[in-house]
């Protein structure tokens, strides 16, 4: 799970969120970029590459969503 909350910009293929909280408190007062595709129904959303902040050793991570709009 993660949350956050704050304004955004779009700048071309992405999105970036100047964060005002988060459940990661590293992350208050940061840029958080995604880079995000819409096609058709569907929007997918990918961060960056990170360090995990909950398991050993911190391996990177990203995330990748997949939303589906149903008409």
């Amino acid at each position: 799970m993660l949350a956050y909350t704050g304004t955004y910009r779009i700048e071309g293929n992405k999105f970036i969120t100047t964060v005002d909280a988060s459940w990661n408190e590293a992350w208050t007062s940061t840029d958080q970029e995604r880079s995000y595709v819409l096609k058709g129904d569907n929007l997918n959303i990918t961060s960056s590459w990170g360090p995990h902040p909950m398991l050993p050793g911190s391996p990177p991570v990203r995330g990748i969503l997949t939303f589906h709009r149903e008409v």
